[in-house]
C-alpha cells in the first residue's frame, strides 16, 4: 500500500464505515501502540477494531457480481465442487501480517474471509497419509519431487486445488475470539518460571464463526479424470473433518461439515436404470404370442441409446428361452429391439 493511502486510512475513525473487512483490519499496521497505553474511550484501539469487523457483514458487490461470475465460470467448466461449513471456529492465515497480532486469510479483493488453496491441498496431503496410495496416485493428487536415479525433476500435482471461496449467505462470518496467556513472562523470554501468581493476559484476534459455509472446487484439464477427482474430494473431506483446517486444531478449531457433489453416473449405472424400468414388462411377455409383447416394449425402448440396452435385450432373451421361443424368434426379437 503507498504511504499516501495509508496517511489517508491513518485520518478515518474506528469503526471503519467502509465495506473491506481486509482494508478495515490492516487500518493499524501503519501506527501499532503498545497493548499498555491508556486511551480516553477506555477501549485499546485493537478492541475497538476487532468489535468493528465482528459486525461486517458480506458487500453486495460480492453477492450479485463476483460469487455469481465465479459460481457460473465453476458451473460451465464442469469443477468439481465440494461444499464446507465450519462445524467449529476456524482461524487460518493466523501468522499473516496484522495489527492485532494474529493474521486471518481475508481475500485481496473482496475482503471475504477465504480459504486458500495451498492450505487445502497441504491438509490433503496429510490427509493422503492414511490412504495408503500408490505412486501413480500420488503422483496425480499430489505431485511428485525430483527423483536423481531416474534424473527427472518432478512435477505438481494434475489437479487444481482452487481457493475456497464464501457462501454469499454467511451474513456475518467474523468472530471475535481470545488467547489467554497465563504465563506472558515465560513464553516471551524464559527467564521467569511460571507460577500461579502470573496474572493472565488475554489477546484478541479474529476467526470464522461456525455456521460459516465455503466452496471448494478442484479440477483437472486431463480428459477421463473424473475418477481421480472424486478421489480427491473424498481424501480432503476426510482431512476437513476429522484433521481440520489452519491453526489451533488441537483446540478444537477448523473442523468441517462437508457436503460431496454427486457422483456423474456411469455408462453402467444408466443401463442398469433403463433394465429397471424394463423389467415388468419383460416378465409380463406372454406364452401364446411373445413377439407382440416384444414389439410394444421395443417402442418404448427406442427412446434410449442402443448401447444402454443390452441387459434389456439379454433378459428379454432368457424370458423367451423360458418359454420355449424358436430361434427364429428370438432373433427377431433381438432385431426389433436393438433397431434405432
Amino acid at each position: 500500500m503507498k504511504q499516501a493511502h495509508r496517511n489517508d486510512i491513518q485520518k478515518l475513525k474506528l469503526p471503519l464505515p467502509g465495506s473491506h473487512a481486509g482494508l478495515a483490519l490492516h487500518h493499524l499496521l501503519a501506527n501499532q501502540p503498545e497493548r499498555n497505553d491508556k486511551f480516553e474511550s477506555g477501549k485499546h484501539p485493537y478492541t475497538v477494531l476487532a468489535d468493528s469487523i465482528e459486525k461486517w457483514s458480506v458487500p453486495e458487490v460480492y453477492k450479485k457480481e463476483a460469487f455469481c461470475r465465479w459460481m457460473d465460470f465453476v458451473k460451465s467448466q464442469g469443477i468439481l465442487r465440494l461444499e464446507a461449513t465450519t462445524r467449529t471456529p476456524l482461524a487460518i492465515g493466523l501468522g499473516n501480517a496484522s495489527p492485532i497480532e494474529n493474521g486471518l486469510s481475508i481475500h485481496h479483493t473482496y475482503g471475504t474471509p477465504y480459504l486458500p488453496g495451498s492450505a487445502l491441498k497441504g491438509l490433503l496431503r496429510r490427509a493422503a497419509e492414511r490412504y495408503d496410495l500408490s505412486e501413480q496416485e500420488k503422483a496425480v493428487l499430489l505431485g511428485e519431487g525430483p527423483d536423481p536415479k531416474r534424473k527427472t525433476q518432478g512435477n505438481a500435482a494434475y489437479l487444481v486445488y482452487w481457493d475456497g471461496w464464501l457462501d454469499p449467505d454467511s451474513k456475518r462470518p467474523f468472530q471475535k475470539d481470545v488467547i489467554t496467556v497465563h504465563h506472558q513472562n515465560y513464553y516471551s523470554g524464559g527467564k521467569d518460571w511460571p507460577t500461579d501468581f502470573d496474572d493472565p493476559n488475554p489477546v484478541s484476534f479474529l476467526s470464522i464463526k461456525p455456521g460459516v459455509k465455503f466452496h471448494i472446487p478442484i479440477s483437472c484439464t486431463a480428459e477421463n479424470a473424473q475418477d481421480w477427482l472424486d478421489r480427491a474430494a473424498e481424501i480432503l473431506k476426510w482431512g476437513l473433518e476429522n484433521l481440520g483446517l489452519g491453526g489451533k486444531t488441537n483446540a478444537g478449531y477448523g473442523y468441517f461439515e462437508v457436503t460431496l457433489p454427486p457422483k456423474p453416473k456411469t455408462q453402467a449405472d444408466l443401463a442398469e436404470e433403463v433394465y429397471a424400468n424394463f423389467s415388468v414388462l419383460i416378465e409380463k411377455i406372454s406364452r401364446r404370442d411373445p413377439l407382440r409383447d416384444v414389439r410394444e416394449m421395443a417402442s418404448k425402448l427406442r427412446a434410449h441409446p442402443v448401447e444402454l440396452r443390452g441387459k434389456v435385450i439379454e433378459s428379454t432373451l432368457r424370458k423367451l428361452e423360458e418359454l420355449g421361443a424358436s430361434q427364429g424368434d428370438k432373433a427377431k426379437a433381438r432385431a426389433l429391439l436393438e433397431e434405432a
